[in-house]
């Protein structure tokens, strides 16, 4: 029997997306096919949505603070129905670019149903037996929901449903303290909720720094988010039309719950048994090269577990189609990826951290810079936060924290100078603009060097040459 597609892709968020057009472009027969949306959770229910409701809430923060700038603050009750209606037209916009019809001009056939696996070479989508050379799974990854006493019976809120409420929230609780989880507890806060934020860790957003922790805790609680680390929900009731939480030794009432603990990979109705795949409730095993059990089969993004990262789907979705349609291979594994938590002030960071570094016993060296110190954050009225680069012996950069308003811009070009190897001389002696958030880099470079330079041996040498 003939191939019907030298390519089959299933599911179509970032990975999926990334994967088919690559695929296309290369002139190859491919096929996309999706279960549920176009776009996946980032265009419908994570990256784009949240994002949209972090600037509003950004600005409504902004309104209250206008005496920082000289101007009269605004104080209003803020009505979600309209930001959220904001927040869909974004959605469209962004997903104008990605429709079926957009990819067909592509050159790729969009087929939309359940697919599942015969065997190794064949799907079914509802009825429709589609044969393929090689096969991408880019499933991605669903909401994670613990198993602590009644939360089954509770009505409960994750990333997939927030973004169809109408009416705020008087007081939302918060479970998880992560990424989606914080950056939400400030989005509905700002926005005039009265939020509670309970983590299990010993501090929120466990993945960074642990100073950009810090940074960020005060600054969640400076605005009112009552937070509650180290803490075990241990049941969820509800109490006189109230929703209750019991964690560690207290009870936190709220009118609706946020549940942010996590996501697992999508890995249940695609019978990956018949096709020989192998798995674990963790995600679908695959090799450096993005190979599953199968070596014309392909995973990547969200559904392998790893860093869960749009940006990272995306560039393994391009990994994964060169790999099944070139000669030769390339590895579709990073130990390095940058990430970045959108909250204000934002957490970006890429490479090895401080912790990471010590616990090594690593040869490195931390090189502080405060925010304070960059002329573009005093203009803006910030303060609070920081650069910091890791270096080895040699002045190579390992790794880097930005905590800033910008930080999500800034850790690209610290990725850029970790990727290629690049000492922080290189940063130091390139000419940044200035006043930027990216002058505050090279002022972090040069002020690396200095250090490394202006010491021991070297300080003295230096300082003959300069007498001579």
């Amino acid at each position: 029997m003939p191939f019907t597609y030298d390519l089959v892709v299933i599911g179509a968020g970032s990975a999926g997306l990334t994967a088919a057009s690559f695929a296309a472009r290369l002139g190859a027969r491919v096929a996309l096919v999706e279960r549920h949306r176009i776009g996946g959770d980032c265009t419908w229910t994570g990256c784009v949505p949240s994002k949209a409701l972090l600037k509003a809430a950004k600005v409504a923060q902004d309104m209250r603070r206008a005496a920082a700038f000289g101007l009269p603050p605004f104080v209003t009750t803020i009505d979600l129905k309209p930001v959220m209606s904001r927040v869909r037209d974004v959605i469209d916009r962004v997903y104008q670019f990605e429709t079926p019809e957009v990819l067909s001009a592509k050159g790729i056939e969009v087929i939309l149903g359940a697919p599942r696996f015969v065997d190794s070479t064949k799907i079914s989508v509802d009825g429709r037996v589609i044969h393929a050379k090689h096969f991408i799974i880019c499933t991605g990854a669903k909401p994670f929901l613990p198993s602590f006493p009644g939360l089954a019976d509770t009505p409960c809120l994750t990333y997939e449903s927030i973004f169809g409420l109408d009416k705020l929230p008087g007081r939302l609780i918060v479970l998880g303290a992560g990424p989606v989880g914080v950056e939400l507890a400030q989005a509905f806060q700002r926005l005039g909720s009265s939020v509670t934020l309970i983590g299990r860790p010993d501090r929120i957003l466990p993945i960074a720094d642990r100073e950009a922790s810090t940074v960020l805790a005060e600054q969640l609680s400076a605005e009112g988010v009552r937070i509650l680390t180290g803490a075990e929900v241990t049941k969820i009731e509800s109490r006189n039309g109230a929703l209750l939480a019991l964690a560690g030794e207290g009870e936190y009432e709220g009118d609706a719950l946020l549940v942010a603990v996590g996501r697992r990979p999508n890995v249940g109705g695609l019978d990956l048994e018949r096709a020989g795949i192998e798995y674990t409730g963790r995600g679908i095993k695959v090799d450096a090269q993005l190979r599953t059990s199968q070596r014309h089969i392909y995973a990547c993004g969200d559904v392998i577990g790893n860093f869960q990262f749009s940006h990272y789907a995306g560039w393994q979705g391009a990994m994964a189609t060169r790999n099944a349609l070139l000669p030769g291979s390339s590895r579709g594994i990073r130990p390095t990826v940058p990430w970045v938590v959108f909250t204000d002030p934002e957490v970006g960071q890429v490479g090895i951290s401080e912790k990471q570094a010590r616990h090594e016993n690593m040869q490195t060296k931390v090189h502080r810079w405060p925010l304070e110190r960059i002329d573009r954050a005093q203009t803006e009225g910030e303060h609070d936060g920081f650069l910091k680069l890791i270096t080895g012996p040699n002045g190579r950069l390992l790794g880097a924290t930005v905590v800033a308003s910008s930080a999500g811009e800034l850790i690209n070009e610290l990725s850029l100078a970790i990727e290629k190897r690049l000492n922080v001389s290189h940063i130091a002696t390139t000419i940044h603009a200035y006043p930027t958030y990216g002058f505050g880099i090279q002022q972090a470079s040069a002020e690396a060097v200095a250090s490394r330079l202006i010491n021991g041996w070297r300080k003295r040498l230096l300082g003959v040459l300069a007498r001579w």
